[in-house]
């Protein structure tokens, strides 16, 4: 079989398990605090703007207008992210000139693709270069990593600009693979490629800003692969530093990237070097993100550095772990095999996973580096990871220790290991966000640990409105914790119980108390980094309902208790 098919395949597969519950309203998970953001605030806005403006969408005034930057608000993100959501929701949109119509489900089919494709990415670029087991294991790794599978449901960046940040990193290989550079006498056309991959990394980042912190990364891999660290040892005779590499190609895939930021965003027309600054800047630029820890609460530029590598370390499968871990072996190994052989072209493509997986948890580990939400930040790290758990896998095939034992029985114990690790998926369902490994307890041991259960609002589905709507038809229901003004407004948007009834979500503000006054009943999920302001609720509340994934309670229904004591009722410091 072609790689390309059976990668293919496997993303389709992966794909249609997402489309099979991605809808809040079915079995799919619930509404999370940014959808709305960005679909509802920014891309249908520009869809639209763009319909009505015609070619005067472009005009300074235009632009200004369309995107806005205001002053004491979350920071802009580069546009193509909206744009995708946006497009893909207007597809199923009822009424493209109603700025309140709003079809979060709609919006879903982006990411969904998105990881799809991640999924086939995946799998296509280990097949080609470690053959077809490795290629097989890595993309079925990254489908049925829970965290990354959840993330595919969310008309939210993050899956969109993983999967734009992993196209990116597997363009630039392509564009500098030295069998293909030999192949082509003088070099000829090669700079074409690295103009290609450089337009695939300008695309991440105009989805969003992490596409910046690939350029360390990459810089010193194209360092390596171009020869300027000859001086060190035995770097002379690696196939790597003696592959013909003009010093030209690095400075076109960065300005081809460049470029296509700049093209691609009409709010750096206006000024370009200032708001190109700006844009960068906006990064730590920002109101703090509460992050509950090892049972403290932490703002996010606060969080202990050891946050992002232990969170990765309890949110990755433990057999793909393993694998991952067997897969970094086999390239040492190669490695030391090979010395400064003809393997430096493929080794040198894997060093780059590792490089950028590295240094993306060398970012968020740094001291006052925000990190928050779990993995959300580091997404980009599991597929990384997902290519070394593939290598692992093709190492264990073909091991010494068990070359007596039949190839087919060795293929179908990894096949049988890989399918176990579906678990998750499946176990958890539809709260994947809230998965934790073996190595963490699952979530009974994460939450005896101090982690975060859920975060982002998912746990509160469709059957718990529906229950809250029974209770109090026509009557307003608190809801907490309301991390954003529009996230009590986008769950209430979504459910059509809660429109049947009447009934009104009332967002709890922790520094306006009053907000409770006149709720008979509150929807809570547990993110516990907000939930002190909540304390009252959460303990003294009569439960009415609640949902509970793999015995621990992420979402309930309350019945607010009489009286609220007022010392409870201050904000969350």
């Amino acid at each position: 079989m072609k790689p390309w098919l059976a990668s293919l395949l496997i993303a389709i597969a992966a794909t249609g398990a997402v489309l099979a519950s991605l809808g809040p309203l079915g079995d799919g998970p619930g509404v999370t605090c940014d959808e709305l953001y960005h679909v509802g605030l920014m891309g249908k806005p520009l869809v639209a703007a763009v319909r009505h403006q015609g070619i005067g969408f472009f005009t300074p005034e235009n632009v200004r207008r369309n995107f806005v930057w205001p002053e004491g608000g979350p920071p802009v993100q580069a546009p193509l992210g909206h744009w995708i959501l946006g497009l893909t929701h207007h597809l199923f949109d009822p009424s493209p000139d109603n700025p309140a119509v709003i079809s979060i489900a709609a919006a879903r089919f982006a990411p969904a693709l998105a990881f799809g494709l991640l999924v086939f990415l995946v799998g296509h670029w280990t097949w080609r270069r470690a053959g077809p087991l490795a290629g097989m294991v890595a993309g079925a790794s990254v489908a049925l990593m829970p965290r990354v599978f959840a993330h595919a449901h969310f008309a939210a960046l993050d899956m969109m600009t993983t999967t734009a940040c992993a196209g990116a990193l597997f363009a630039l290989t392509w564009a500098a693979r030295t069998d293909d550079v030999r192949s082509c006498p003088g070099a000829r056309h090669t700079w074409i490629r690295f103009a290609l991959a450089g337009i695939v990394w300008g695309m991440a980042m105009l989805i969003r800003l992490h596409g910046v912190m690939l350029l360390p990364p990459v810089a010193l891999w194209l360092l390596w692969r171009s020869g300027v660290f000859r001086f060190l040892r035995h770097a002379s005779q690696s196939s790597a530093a003696s592959a013909p590499f003009h010093p030209s190609w690095p400075l076109v895939w960065f300005s081809a990237g460049v470029i296509t930021l700049m093209l691609g965003w009409p709010w750096l027309w206006l000024n370009p070097v200032e708001n190109l600054w700006r844009y960068v800047a906006s990064g730590s630029v920002r109101q703090a993100v509460h992050v509950f820890y090892l049972g403290q609460v932490w703002a996010d530029h606060q969080t202990p550095w050891h946050y992002p590598i232990l969170m990765f370390v309890w949110t990755v499968p433990l057999g793909f772990l393993l694998l991952g871990l067997c897969g970094v072996t086999s390239r040492l190994q190669s490695i030391r095999r090979e010395g400064t052989g003809g393997g430096a072209c493929v080794n040198g493509d894997f060093a780059l996973v590792a490089l950028v997986g590295g240094f993306w948890l060398v970012v968020f580990a740094w001291p006052g580096i925000p990190v928050y939400d779990g993995v959300r930040l580091l997404l980009l790290v599991f597929p990384l990871a997902a290519v070394f758990a593939g290598l692992g896998a093709a190492w264990l095939a073909e091991l010494a220790v068990v070359e007596r034992v039949p190839r087919q029985i060795r293929i179908g114990l990894i096949g049988l290991l890989v399918l176990s690790q579906a678990a998750g998926v499946v176990l958890y369902h539809p709260y994947q966000l809230s998965y934790y490994n073996l190595l963490a307890g699952g979530l009974p041991g994460a939450e005896r640990l101090g982690l975060e259960v859920t975060y982002w609002g998912d746990a509160v589905g469709e059957p718990l409105l529906a229950e809250a709507a029974r209770e109090a038809p026509g009557q307003p229901v608190l809801f907490g914790p309301n991390l954003a003004p529009f996230q009590a407004p986008a769950v209430q948007m979504v459910s059509p119980s809660l429109a049947a009834t009447e009934t009104i979500l009332v967002g709890w503000d922790a520094s306006r108390p009053e907000t409770a006054a006149g709720c008979r009943y509150g929807v809570v999920y547990r993110r516990r980094a907000d939930l002190t302001s909540l304390d009252w609720l959460v303990e003294d509340g009569a439960v009415v309902s609640e949902r509970r994934c793999r015995g621990v309670w992420v979402a309930r229904l309350v019945r607010l208790p009489r009286r609220v004591p007022p010392r409870r009722m201050e904000p969350n410091d």
